[in-house]
């Protein structure tokens, strides 16, 4: 065994062996700078949205002869019972769980509704661990979110199955 040891370190160039051994080193330099710089998963909360934040949503809203209350469990109704909805507002999160949205809305191209910005709703909001969350416009509408960008944008999806709107749309912090 001895011999073979002898072997190796005659075979190896002195300088290949200073070679290797920076090579090593460089290489677990780069692997603890690329260690200490990863970004960690961020843990969310109530607090990961405060302040003022930018929204629009479009979706749909019941028409005509459908069911008082909107579409009933397990029976769809056809799309031309649907209008089209849009909406933008300034949606104000208080960072414990509560906010308040000046909103301004379209129904199928008719009149707009708070279009003086004095249409103020409340609202209250969950946010869970992994930045997903589900927040109620006044007590009514519920839509379900996931936050972006470290809390900068929030992207959701609503239906409501009391009145049957269905919404889509995205937030981005001011």
């Amino acid at each position: 065994m001895k011999n073979q040891n002898l072997m190796f370190t005659k075979s190896v160039p002195k300088v290949s062996k200073a070679r290797l051994f920076r090579s090593v080193l460089a290489l677990g330099i780069v692997a603890l700078i690329m260690q200490v710089s990863l970004p960690r998963a961020q843990a969310y909360d109530l607090s990961s949205l405060n302040g003022s934040y930018a929204d629009s949503f479009s979706g749909f809203h019941p028409v005509g002869d459908g069911p008082p209350g909107g579409p009933q469990p397990h029976h769809p109704m056809p799309i031309n019972s649907f209008g089209a909805m849009y909406e933008v507002g300034l949606y104000t999160f208080d960072g414990a769980g509560g906010f308040m949205a000046r909103a301004v809305f379209n129904f199928s191209g008719g009149v707009l509704f708070g279009a003086g910005w004095d249409l103020n709703l409340p609202g209250t909001y969950t946010v869970n661990a992994d930045g997903t969350g589900t927040m109620t416009l006044a007590g009514l509408h519920r839509s379900n979110f996931v936050i972006g960008a470290g809390g900068n944008e929030l992207k959701y999806i609503g239906t409501d199955p009391d009145t049957g709107i269905i919404t889509g749309g995205s937030m981005v912090k001011q």
